[in-house]
């Protein structure tokens, strides 16, 4: 398919969606929040798998063994938009992002990102920054876990740039796990030619690291630890 005309059909997919399955998550939030919660994740990850799908995309997932109960945040690398689709699917409970405040601009997108607890950073005003992840870390606290891509940008290829250096303090503050993972191939989905074709990707959920264990000097340097490990299975 001409990538403008999928980006068209998804433009179009979400609308719909949103029109079908918004009143009634509103209508739920009023008086039970926590089925709502449920309810808008089950849609959004059913969208996010039918986008999967009519990429053709053959995606290999392993390590889901590794995501432990409760609230934690995941970490990885970050190749394409695509990684959304790919890693939200996975999720086992109700998970965010935390996500550039321009996707925030996105309507139909960022409704559903919204229920799902995602926030928007607005990288130009540290103070707006400092609030979004303190929403964050009250996210985490209340049980809805979070999506990081701490290189803060895509790579568009199989390489993995520096984390940025406090990018997983939510973790610490939160005293959650971080749950590192490793994609690869997702670039080549949308990021590369003029047509969406069927290409290999694969997620990689390495074990989780409990921040309560670690020493202060690991806590200090707990982006690195995440980056090298995320780094080894490119």
């Amino acid at each position: 398919m001409i990538k403008f005309l999928w980006y068209c059909y998804f433009g179009l997919y979400v609308f719909m969606k949103t029109v079908c399955f918004a009143p009634k998550i509103m209508f739920l939030r009023k008086f039970k929040p926590e089925k709502a919660d449920a309810y808008a994740f089950k849609i959004f990850k059913i969208m996010c798998t039918h986008v999967l799908v009519k990429s053709k995309t053959d995606l290999k997932v392993s390590g889901l063994e590794n995501i432990p109960e409760g609230a934690c945040v995941f970490a990885g690398n970050h190749e394409a938009i695509f990684d959304v689709f790919a890693v939200l699917p996975c999720m086992k409970s109700i998970t965010g992002f935390i996500a550039k405040q321009s996707l925030g601009k996105l309507p139909a997108v960022a409704w559903w990102m919204r229920q799902a607890h995602s926030v928007f950073i607005d990288r130009d005003n540290p103070r707006e920054g400092i609030k979004a992840i303190n929403q964050a870390v009250e996210n985490l606290k209340a049980g809805y876990s979070v999506i990081v891509f701490p290189e803060g940008t895509r790579s568009l290829k199989s390489e993995i740039a520096e984390f940025k250096r406090g990018s997983l303090k939510l973790a610490l503050k939160a005293n959650v796990p971080i749950v590192p993972f490793t994609v690869d191939g997702t670039y080549r989905v949308l990021e590369v030619g003029n047509k969406v074709r069927g290409n290999k990707a694969k997620i990689i959920f390495h074990e989780p690291i409990y921040v309560e264990n670690l020493s202060r000097e690991e806590q200090k340097n707990i982006t690195e630890i995440v980056h090298d490990i995320v780094k080894k299975a490119l």
